[in-house]
């Protein structure tokens, strides 16, 4: 299943946060808008009251003044009806537009001015009745009966305008209150979201970088104590896991190379001229071919002089020669026959022979050799253009051709080991697909016969444990991995027998054909 970076996670988590953070924003915004819209629709209600309730109170002056008038002919008790008919009108043109504001029914201010109209016609007439005929012609059952309907037209208008008012206000306190508890649910719910967010951020990020952060920096300072064997744990983000890997290979890398101080201290006894020129022989070429990745690694058990020995060779632009040894022994007496095969391999290659042939002409050159010294030998030619490898496998381990999808498959020995007991014996070429991201791999016994304290061998599942750890995308990160594991298998005991390990990876490059072969040194080019 495909793992996800941490770095998109935190993106995506950034983008819901936001995107959250904006909606619970747009929400509150709308919501006290819509809180202020209501607000100040109750306060233009609350001004349509008292303007309303100062009207009432003119038209009772009105109505007051006018009946003392008319009961006593007294012109004093029009004084308060002429002040409120001075009011009521300015009054009325506030109270119509008050009332358009708040959005009340036009038609019950209309209503309420007409009845006050109807009766301020009638006042009128009144008071003119009282001066021509005196109070017994106005004070009459017909005349006040006409006058009470008129002033209970006003109060009825009034009062269902009043009614409107109080029932729109109603509605405006239901609406804030609804307004208000949804604004507090979104402050609390957003609040809650951030924090639910954060406590699940920091848990992930304990999870997925402190807490392996820290099982990792332990393990480092085992291995910076002096533990070389001590698990770096690969738990975590991928990008914990990417610098776990590379804490890994560093790790190996240093335990790989720890031998290197040891050797240098056996190489002041071989330091002599003769040994230099010797060391200097035996170290490989290293050639390669576009479409290939070689990687390869030696250490000898004793000193610098090694009885294995390796080395890659163009042949052609689409063509790489491998070959890999093991002679019987290690040390001075070791490498000279070492250097006696390699250098008659890569003849055998460069002349066009196929591995199992070069195995066979180079066997028949032994006659001359002791019995007792024999050696095993991988050879093999990678073509990257027809995607095949070609092998021949002298009494060697068998090399390991690891595809992209992670399957394995032996390169098994095709004839006995090289001796002079074998002269004219012959080595069969075995024809195997090499696809792009496959990777040949090819050690000799020192690393599969590494043993730890109850004596088990490290084996060729070592190899691939430590193959499936690394990957196969770096071919040096390979043939690190495998030494170093290998390394501390055998714990710290004396090394019985050299390491070698040699990886080429093919990758999708398909050179085009050249006419020089590139890598060769000057005198075998020619």
């Amino acid at each position: 299943m495909r793992q996800h970076g941490l770095a998109r996670w935190v993106l995506a988590l950034t983008v819901v946060l936001v995107g959250l953070a904006v909606a619970a924003g747009a929400a509150l915004w709308s919501t006290e808008t819509q809180v202020q819209r209501t607000q100040q629709h109750r306060d233009d209600l609350a001004q349509v009251a008292r303007i309303e309730a100062q009207l009432l109170t003119g038209y009772v002056d009105e109505e007051t003044g006018l009946r003392g008038y008319l009961l006593t002919a007294d012109p004093d008790f029009l004084a308060p009806y002429e002040r409120a008919a001075e009011i009521t009108p300015l009054l009325t043109t506030d109270l119509r537009s008050a009332w358009e504001q708040a959005g009340g029914p036009v038609d019950l201010v209309e209503e309420l001015e007409a009845a006050h109209d109807t009766w301020v016609d009638h006042a009128r007439a009144q008071i003119a009745l009282v001066g021509q005929a005196g109070t017994e012609a106005a004070s009459t059952v017909e005349q006040t009966q006409q006058g009470k309907v008129y002033f209970d037209a006003i109060r009825d208008a009034e009062r269902t305008a009043a009614d409107w008012v109080t029932a729109a206000g109603d509605r405006a306190a239901d609406r804030l209150a609804t307004l208000q508890g949804r604004m507090t649910w979104l402050l609390g719910g957003t609040l809650s979201t951030l924090l639910v967010v954060l406590v699940a951020g920091s848990l992930v990020l304990w999870r997925a970088v402190v807490r392996p952060l820290g099982r990792l920096a332990a393990a480092t300072r085992a291995v910076a104590a002096g533990d070389l064997a001590a698990v770096l744990p690969v738990t975590g983000a991928p990008e914990m896991r990417s610098l776990a890997g590379d804490v890994t290979a560093m790790r190996d890398r240093l335990a790989a190379d720890l031998h290197g101080t040891q050797r240098a201290l056996d190489a002041l006894a071989q330091t002599g001229p003769a040994v230099s020129a010797l060391r200097a022989a035996l170290e490989p070429v290293g050639g390669q071919v576009v479409g290939t990745t070689v990687a390869g690694r030696l250490d000898p058990a004793e000193g610098v002089l090694a009885g294995d020995w390796f080395d890659t060779v163009a042949l052609t632009p689409n063509r790489l020669g491998v070959v890999v040894g093991d002679v019987a022994g290690h040390g001075p007496a070791s490498a000279v026959f070492a250097l006696r095969l390699k250098h008659s391999l890569l003849t055998a290659l460069r002349a066009g022979l196929d591995p199992g042939e070069a195995l066979g002409a180079v066997c028949s050159d032994l006659a001359d050799a002791p019995a007792g010294q024999f050696a095993t030998a991988f050879v093999a030619v990678l073509d990257v253009a027809d995607g095949v490898v070609r092998h021949a496998n002298a009494g060697h381990p068998a090399g390991q051709l690891v595809d992209a999808g992670g399957g394995w498959t032996e390169l098994a020995p095709t004839g006995p080991l090289l001796s002079s007991v074998f002269t004219g014996r012959r080595w069969r070429t075995t024809t195997t697909g090499l696809d792009a991201g496959d990777v040949l791999l090819v050690h000799t016994d020192g690393v599969t016969e590494a043993r730890d304290p109850a004596g088990v061998e490290f084996g060729t599942e070592g190899i691939r444990r430590a193959v499936q750890e690394i990957g196969t995308d770096d071919p040096q990160r390979v043939v690190d991995a495998v030494a170093a594991t290998s390394m501390r298998f055998g714990g710290n005991r004396s090394r019985r027998d050299d390491h070698t390990v040699v990886c080429v990876l093919r990758s999708g490059v398909v050179p085009e054909a050249r006419a020089a072969v590139e890598d060769l040194p000057g005198s075998l080019a020619r």
